[in-house]
């Protein structure tokens, strides 16, 4: 028979007994197209795995340690992953599963689901960051076991304009709206509201990239009220209006 003992008292034994970090780091390597970064309370890099470095350019880890995000990405992302960084290290609270929408050189938007946690000292305080990116499958919810959220999803992917309420949408698949916020969640980790934010901003930037209609019927295209509310919520997920966007990545004059 087994004695008796405590979970944490356990782990804090063990790492106790191992001290540095016994190749934990290394570890991180070997992950399949995960990324790694930590970073220290002045939000530089201090480890990153090879899939976060190789996908930036470079070549050794050594390259990329001590920088900081407004030297490796767009300025608007930088903004965005320093926001997130600095509430996580106040706050010493982790912001896990947060499924974001990242543009590639090419201005091309694809989903990621990052999490972070803070790094402590040996008191408890908050020195750092630490966190992991991988693409989101926006997709798996179409193999749904439930027909109707199966449904939902095919909709809200590729006819996002055309939901109106999402009240009406739980109703048209026989559901009550609180059973479909959570079967929803259960199958894509997203709510309903959530996934339809980043599904509509996602079809915005096709259609910023591909023609040249007018911002404002735009938004009425994809169910905005109008064309203040599409900039707002574009700003709020992209870092910048539709317009700059359109300049920037848009295919026609």
């Amino acid at each position: 028979m087994h004695p008796e003992f405590a979970p944490k008292e356990l782990q804090a034994d063990f790492l106790n007994e191992i001290g540095h970090d016994a190749g934990f780091l290394g570890l991180f390597n070997h992950l399949d197209q995960v990324a790694f970064f930590l970073k220290n309370s002045r939000f530089q890099i201090v480890f990153a795995n090879a899939h976060f470095f190789s996908r930036l350019g470079f070549k050794e880890e050594c390259e990329i340690v001590g920088q900081e995000d407004f030297a490796l990405f767009p300025k608007p992302l930088a903004a965005k992953f320093r926001a997130d960084d600095e509430r996580v290290l106040s706050t010493g609270t982790e912001m896990p599963a947060m499924v974001e929408l990242f543009l590639s050189r090419q201005g091309l938007p694809d989903w990621f689901l990052t999490n972070k946690i803070p790094v402590r000292n040996s008191k408890g305080a908050p020195i750092g960051i630490m966190g992991t990116v991988q693409r989101y499958d926006q997709s798996r919810g179409l193999s749904s076991a439930d027909p109707a959220i199966a449904r939902a999803v095919e909709l809200m992917l590729h006819k996002p304009g055309e939901i109106n309420s999402l009240s009406q949408l739980a109703k048209f698949l026989g559901m009550s709206h609180r059973h479909f916020d959570r079967r929803f969640k259960q199958d894509t980790g997203l709510t309903p509201k959530q996934f339809l934010g980043r599904s509509r901003i996602q079809d915005a930037c096709r259609i910023l990239r591909q023609t040249n209609e007018p911002i404002g019927e735009i938004a009425l295209e994809l169910g905005y009220c109008d064309q203040s509310a599409l900039t707002s919520q574009f700003r709020q997920r992209m870092g910048f209006t539709p317009l700059f966007y359109r300049k920037r990545f848009g295919v026609h004059p």
